[in-house]
């Protein structure tokens, strides 16, 4: 066909009316994602606010009148006013971070909900790689760490959280919620986080709800060109030895716009690579166990599992002695992604959006354990005992602060105490992700219509070998307790050598270990929403949707062991040759460096280990009783209406509405408890009713509150639903550990009450106070137990529902650029923002029993504080930040004396500079966890430490262009 037999009208009529199909049935709506609309409903006489999920695409247009009903934020621009609640906000021409922060700032103002926001440009400010990192710098949110990236997100100390992306479910893998260190800012035009709910948000997290903002072609004004390189080196903390290696990454974004005769096109497409040598030393305590008799002289006996626990001698006291070990973690990984957008403004009314978005992960890892397990020494000598932390439900029992444990042989020639070991696991992972979406809005004088269909898939692949070797005849010197609060070892000495753990010909081959999984998730979802606009009523516009989606994951997976003659173990190097052997760099509390199994050898030469074991060549078959399969329909409508009224001259604002939730479940799997294995085949049906009901009182210009109450709830994660028993068998003198789910978990429901009171400062800047109480009801916790299988113990985790619990609070938040101040003072700003929470719950301290007792919400902290110190001017952006989380509870009634495992509180301080070399080319300088942060925990009282994890230091330089 020639342009000459092509009529652009027609075509436009033609395209309308097939993309409508998308939008059949529907009263009218808005599609998620957050667009920052210069321009409010004046004519409506309300305030332009709506929640991000309500919201039209991010970057697209506005026509010239807001007919929607419900409005959308202004977004602070270089020039012009920007109407709100109350009157308008001066006139400033803002550029760089102070325009983001007034931009998160406007959203902030003008939700109907209780909401804290951070835009592409502030996120770019940050040294920050991926979304959860950048989360951190929202009031109310915690992170986690684990092995150098942010592996967990929080709001107000809850990890039930909703993950969306522009309004769509995202997930990783065979989870609810998406991998937050997969998707690099990169591709991120805005994160918000929601604290309260409204009808027509996505249900799934009674903490709150993360909504991602890609970007889009028509963020921009024309054709961008931009991009970024960077080099990282972490430096790996608690271990001298330990190598600084290069880290690169870089990135590439490209988006423009154009007229055609078929209406306005944009197009926009980015990618992103990292790679990562990473370390994370962790030297570990386990838990209170075994206990002794411990004389006057500091010579102990061993009491046995049948005995009284009760001293054996006059003048005797009971001591605990727990193992002293570590775990060296290090590896290579690598993430990419690939985004882009398409946009295409068919006519005035009509516009229609696509979004792709594929993300990926690749990794070799390995997990090099080394252990002695003194707690079965029958004696020991040199015993310290503590003074604190003695009180126990068994009596007084106090910690052993230092022991030696010397060598004694109990069986066959390689039974000894202590059991002293190595292990090196070989870890190869990988992760690929892909989300399509289809997305139409139609706009017709009340009416405002928006569907949205989007695919999800996305699969993960792990294959583990593990290999142990052990030392015989060796004496342990360890502490438990030492100078900072933890513990380590003296010395580890055999009779034929000083330093065993360097000398690899001091080592006998245990048992192999080979496990390897495959899950996959897959989702489609369909919804459509609708706003009707009525006038200048009570009643403003009344909103509908419908959602529907259909979500399967499925995980198969098998484990093997295998072991070598166990009256002959030979020696690793004389089955494998010396490069099997590899001295890592270790944890300088434990001595230092010690000799592994080498990660690649386990990877590489697979078949050549198993070989050795009498093991097959390959994968460990398929096990059919760790199958597992769930598909789950659901289907979900809402109604809401916006009202505005006005109370003795005080503008107040609001939404009302429910939002019904009709769930089918088909789950199938194997339970394992013991030796008891059960065949696991449910079909279920819940029908949730979540009402809600928000309003925005402006009592001046430049005060108001957000007010809100609903109901939300949280579906377990499918891995925690998959029964299967995962195992890593015991040792000759240790029990071994396990890992199951629950095919009987509850969702989580909640009763959320909110409360704000905010005050703008002139130009720029807020300070606020938020208030907020949740009534919980069967949060997830998990529990272990002791369980027999094949004869053998194992401590196994599973989690349950909890009964009722509490939590309460509030938060006081402030940001603000002190342009009052002259010159170069006027450059600086801060944003600080303190959390204060209590909560409690009804756990069942025994899996058997009903009996539930009052205790503390795990992972809350009462306690976190945000504080940033930012400067923007003569072409020098800085930003030094520091996140503060108080101590929580991680685990509650941790056995063997049923004392709550806490982890202390820890401040994270990262540094972001950049000076800009021209208008389009800027160089930053990074640093991340400056003062070397830690994590630590306990059980019950300091003096009994568990675990220290050393997170590294970062440093980073970097090249930005704009073209």
């Amino acid at each position: 066909m020639t342009s000459t037999t092509l009529n652009p009208t027609r075509m436009r009529r033609a395209v309308a009316a097939a993309l409508c199909v998308l939008a059949a049935g529907a009263a009218g709506a808005q599609q998620a994602g957050v667009q920052a609309n210069a321009q409010a409903n004046a004519q409506a006489g309300e305030k332009a606010a709506e929640p991000a999920a309500m919201q039209p695409p991010a970057g697209q247009d506005s026509p010239a009148q807001d007919t929607s009903g419900q409005g959308t934020p202004a977004q602070a621009t270089g020039s012009g006013q920007a109407t709100v609640e109350g009157g308008p906000i001066a006139t400033v021409e803002v550029t760089g971070i102070r325009r983001s922060i007034r931009s998160a700032e406007q959203i902030k103002r003008d939700a109907t909900q209780v909401v804290d926001s951070i835009n592409a440009e502030d996120i770019g400010k940050f040294p920050d790689r991926a979304a959860g990192d950048a989360l951190q710098r929202i009031a109310g949110v915690q992170v986690g760490r684990d092995r150098g990236e942010t592996s967990s997100v929080t709001i107000r100390g809850l990890p039930d959280v909703v993950t969306t992306l522009d309004g769509n479910d995202i997930f990783t893998g065979r989870g609810r919620r998406l991998s937050y260190q997969d998707l690099p800012v990169q591709s991120i035009a805005g994160l918000d986080v929601y604290k309260s709910a409204t009808a027509n948000q996505p249900e799934g997290g009674i903490a709150g709800a993360v909504n991602i903002r890609l970007r889009a072609p028509f963020d921009n004004p024309g054709q961008t060109v931009t991009g970024y390189l960077e080099n990282r080196r972490p430096q790996i903390n608690g271990s001298d030895a330990a190598e600084t290696r290069n880290s690169p990454g870089g990135g590439l974004l490209y988006s423009n716009r154009w007229k055609t005769d078929v209406g306005e096109m944009g197009l926009l497409f980015d990618a992103a690579y990292n790679k990562e040598h990473w370390g994370y030393p962790v030297q570990w305590v386990d838990r209170p166990d075994r206990i002794f008799s411990v004389g006057p002289d500091g010579n102990a006996v061993r009491l046995n599992d049948d005995q009284p626990v009760a001293p054996l001698n006059p003048g005797d006291r009971l001591g605990n002695l727990p193992q002293v070990g570590g775990i060296y973690n290090a590896g290579d990984r690598e993430r990419f992604s690939a985004h882009g957008a398409f946009q295409w403004k068919i006519n005035p009314k009509l516009e229609f959006t696509t979004q792709y978005l594929g993300t990926g992960y690749r990794a070799r890892s390995e997990v090099d354990y080394i252990l002695a397990i003194v707690g079965w020494a029958p004696r020991l000598n040199g015993v310290v005992l503590g003074e604190r932390g003695c009180d126990t439900p068994e009596g007084t029992i106090c910690p052993i602060l230092s022991a030696n444990a010397p060598a004694a042989q109990f069986g066959g020639p390689y039974d000894w105490d202590p059991y002293v070991a190595t292990s090196g696991w070989g870890v190869k992972e990988r992760t690929n992700t892909h989300y399509l979406n289809f997305g139409l809005q139609f706009r017709d004088g009340p009416w405002n219509v928006t569907s949205a269909l989007a695919f999800t898939r996305s699969k993960f692949i792990n294959d583990t070998v593990i290999v142990d070797q052990q030392i015989p005849n060796a004496t342990v010197n360890v502490y438990t307790y030492g100078a900072d609060g933890h513990g380590g070892y003296n010395a580890v000495t055999t009779p034929g050598s000083a330093a065993p753990l360097r000398d690899p010909r001091a080592f006998v081959l245990r048992g192999l270990v080979q496990n390897w999984e495959e899950s996959e998730g897959k989702q489609a979802q369909w919804r459509t929403d609708g706003t009707y606009k009525l006038g200048q009523g009570f009643v403003r516009a009344l909103n509908a949707g419908l959602r529907l989606s259909s979500r399967s994951t499925s995980y198969h997976s098998a484990e093997g062991h295998s072991d070598v003659n166990p009256q002959a173990r030979p020696n690793p190097v004389d089955v494998f040759g010396p490069s099997f052997e590899r001295l890592i760099p270790g944890i300088d509390r434990l001595g230092g460096q010690y000799y592994v199994p080498s990660r690649d050898f386990l990877i590489d030469q697979t078949d050549q280990v198993r070989a050795a074991y009498g093991a097959a060549a390959g994968r460990v078959p398929d096990d059919p009783t760790r199958l597992f399969d769930q598909r789950e329909r659901t289907t979900t409508g809402y109604v809401s209406a916006r009202w505005q009224t006005s109370v003795g001259g005080v503008d107040v604002s609001g939404d009302a509405g429910v939002r019904v939730i009709h769930v089918k479940r088909k789950l199938e799997g194997t339970s394992r408890i013991g030796n008891v294995i059960t065949p696991v085949d449910l079909s279920t049906s819940e029908n949730n009713y979540l009402p809600s009901i928000s309003a925005l009182v402006g009592w001046r210009d430049n005060l108001q509150t957000h007010l809100s109450a609903g109901k939300t709830l949280t579906r377990p994660d499918f891995q925690r639903l998959n029964p299967a028993l995962s195992l890593i068998p015991p040792t000759v003198n240790a029990p071994g550990t396990g890992s199951a789910g629950n095919p009987g978990l509850a969702p989580t429901k909640s009763t959320n009450l909110d409360a704000t009171l905010e005050y703008y400062f002139q130009k720029n800047g807020y300070a606020q106070i938020a208030l907020f109480h949740r009534d919980i009801d069967g949060y997830l916790q998990n529990f272990t137990q002791d369980e027999i299988i094949d004869g053998q113990r194992y401590r196994v985790t599973r989690p349950q529902n909890s009964g009722k619990g509490t939590l309460k609070g509030y938060e006081f938040g402030t940001q603000k650029f002190f342009d009052f101040l002259p010159g170069f003072w006027s450059g600086f700003g801060a944003q600080y923002n303190f959390t204060w929470i209590d909560g409690d719950n009804e756990t069942r301290l025994d899996v058997n029993s009903d009996v539930l007792t009052k205790t503390r919400l795990i992972d809350v902290a009462k306690k976190s504080h945000n504080l940033a110190l930012l400067y923007e001017g003569h072409g020098l952006t800085g930003r030094l930040a520091a996140t503060r989380r108080g101590d929580y509870v991680e685990q509650v009634a941790e056995p063997r004396f049923l004392q709550d495992r806490f982890v202390k509180a820890s401040t994270y301080v990262d540094l972001s500079l950049s000076y800009d070399i021209t208008s389009n080319i800027s160089v930053q300088f990074d640093a991340i966890n400056l003062t070397k942060e830690k994590y630590e925990s306990y059980v019950g009282d300091t003096a009994r430490p568990r675990d220290i994890r050393y997170t590294p230091t970062t440093y980073g330089v970097g090249l930005r262009f704009k073209l």
